[in-house]
C-alpha cells in the first residue's frame, strides 16, 4: 500500500504540473488571440484548468489524510474500518484515473483550439 500512495502522490505532483503548464499557455494565447471568439474559448479552458488545479489540490490533501488514518495502527485493527478505508483509498485512486483522462482531453481541447479549430458553442465535442 505504501508503494501505491508515494504512486498516487507523484501521479497527482504531475497532474498538478500539466494542469498549470497548461494554464500558463491558455493565458499566453488569451493575451495573443486574434478574436473574441477564440479569446472566450481560451478563457474558458483557462477557468476549467484552474478548477482541475484544485481539485488535483483537494484530492491530494483527501489521500494525505487518508494515508494518515491508513498508518494508524489502532484504527487499522478494526476490519470492517481498514476495509472501508482501503475501499475509499482505491476510490480515490479510481477519481485520480478520472482526471487523468479529463486532463487528457482538455489537452486535446486546447491543441483543436491551437490549430483554429474552435469549439462550437452548444455543442458537446466528445
Amino acid at each position: 500500500m505504501n508503494k501505491q500512495m508515494q504512486k498516487m502522490s507523484q501521479d497527482m505532483t504531475k497532474m498538478t504540473e500539466r494542469i498549470t503548464m497548461m494554464n500558463q499557455q491558455m493565458a499566453k494565447m488569451m493575451q495573443q488571440a486574434k478574436n473574441e471568439q477564440t479569446r472566450n474559448q481560451y478563457q474558458m479552458m483557462n477557468s476549467m484548468g484552474e478548477q482541475m488545479g484544485f481539485m488535483v489540490r483537494n484530492m491530494e490533501n483527501a489521500a494525505e489524510h487518508c494515508n494518515q488514518m491508513l498508518q494508524d495502527k489502532q484504527m487499522m485493527q478494526n476490519r470492517e474500518m481498514k476495509r472501508d478505508m482501503e475501499q475509499v483509498w482505491q476510490n480515490l485512486n479510481t477519481m485520480m484515473g478520472q482526471l487523468n483522462e479529463t486532463v487528457e482531453k482538455m489537452e486535446g481541447i486546447t491543441k483543436s483550439i491551437n490549430k483554429g479549430q474552435p469549439m462550437q458553442q452548444g455543442k458537446n465535442n466528445n
